[in-house]
């Protein structure tokens, strides 16, 4: 069965796999027709062709779709992209979703807090876990003032109550974004 993993980070998740891997910002209609003259070489062995985009056009998807429901003999499909919501409903039923995080702990800076940063973890199927691991990334920065100390413990607090993901990610982001914003 195809697979797709969601990551923060395709290029270091592709670092360790082993396959034909197929790299693009966007994924385009010609992608995939390559992606089918490449799935259509007979091998002896098992055949792992992996699709890697930020960006998935829905044309492509669509033809893509095709392969999946009917994959050549032998070839397995993997499909890596930064969030769910890049992939059409039908072709997200269609494979097994796995999630695999990196955590960036030592690079983070409360300047990079820019609004692009915060729409792609919005727009990331992030976790209660990956969010306290970030919530912990935060505190290792050395110019925390209590205001975003306070800022991160009701984050916290937040999460231990269930709150909506994406609405603690939102606060923790703007909050930090505008008390850190003279630093």
């Amino acid at each position: 069965m195809s697979k797709a993993v969601i990551t923060n980070d395709i290029d270091k998740f592709l670092e360790n796999i082993s396959g034909e891997i197929i790299r693009r910002d966007e994924l385009k209609i010609e992608d995939v027709r390559e992606i089918e003259k490449l799935a259509y070489i007979a091998e002896k062995n098992k055949k792992l062709i992996v699709i890697a985009a930020e960006k998935f056009n829905v044309f492509a998807q669509n033809a893509l779709l095709k392969l999946i429901e009917e994959p050549p003999k032998g070839v397995e499909f993997l499909i890596v992209t930064k969030s769910k919501y890049s992939l059409l409903d039908t072709i997200l039923s269609r494979v097994q979703l796995e999630k695999k995080f990196f955590e960036n702990k030592d690079e983070f800076e409360l300047k990079s807090i820019t609004n692009e940063y915060i729409l792609e973890l919005l727009t990331t199927d992030i976790e209660k876990e990956d969010i306290k691991k970030l919530l912990k990334a935060i505190i290792k920065h050395k110019n925390l003032n209590e205001e975003n100390l306070k800022i991160i413990n009701d984050a916290f607090v937040m999460l231990e109550l269930n709150m909506d993901k994406e609405a603690i990610i939102s606060f923790i982001m703007l909050s930090l974004k505008v008390k850190n914003a003279n630093l």
